[in-house]
């Protein structure tokens, strides 16, 4: 295997492991909304810390599930054009990857600035319970990243840099034609 592929198959196995963090988030806020419910509504004491968890956890399931949806190609894509004019499809989606490309990695290095003022200048959350901002910024620039690699990885059109899963073998293979 090279290099290359190497590093694909690492990308891979860390955007499955940013799925795993984005489902486990989704079953922690389920468990943290039903607690606060019986907690609030038959113990009558509320959970103060409920909240701000919540809301923490949302931003992080959102965005380690970002570079998952890339690969799958389950992004929102505009096929007006590529549907009446098929000759135009691929050099379409090879301008979308490019776009994907340029606008992702430059999302992910403004975040990475951010992540990285927030963490000189130790900036928390406003909440019951702060938390350095930096824990959730971070995931913004994850999310962009793994995006743009993906999206480059679609540009190559390479096929050792085929995207592949390991939580979900089925669910990353865009249609023929997809912009990804």
């Amino acid at each position: 295997m090279t290099i290359p592929a190497r590093l694909g198959r690492l990308h891979d196995g860390l955007t499955d492991a940013g799925f795993l963090i984005g489902t486990l988030g989704l079953f922690l806020m389920v468990a943290i909304y039903c607690a606060e419910v019986v907690a609030r509504y038959f113990l009558g004491r509320p959970l103060d810390w409920a909240n701000d968890s919540f809301a923490n956890i949302l931003c992080v399931s959102v965005f380690a599930m970002v570079p998952h949806a890339t690969r799958a190609a389950a992004h929102i894509e505009i096929n007006v054009l590529p549907e009446l004019v098929p000759a135009l499809r691929r050099p379409l989606a090879k301008l979308g990857a490019l776009a994907g490309t340029v606008i992702c990695a430059f999302v992910a290095w403004m975040a990475w600035s951010e992540t990285l003022r927030h963490m000189a200048m130790g900036i928390l959350t406003e909440q019951n319970h702060p938390v350095p901002v930096w824990w959730m910024s971070v995931w913004i620039t994850w999310a962009f990243a793994g995006s743009a690699l993906y999206f480059l990885r679609a540009l190559t059109g390479h096929a050792a840099l085929r995207p592949l899963s390991f939580v979900r073998p089925g669910d990353v293979t865009p249609q023929p034609g997809g912009s990804v």
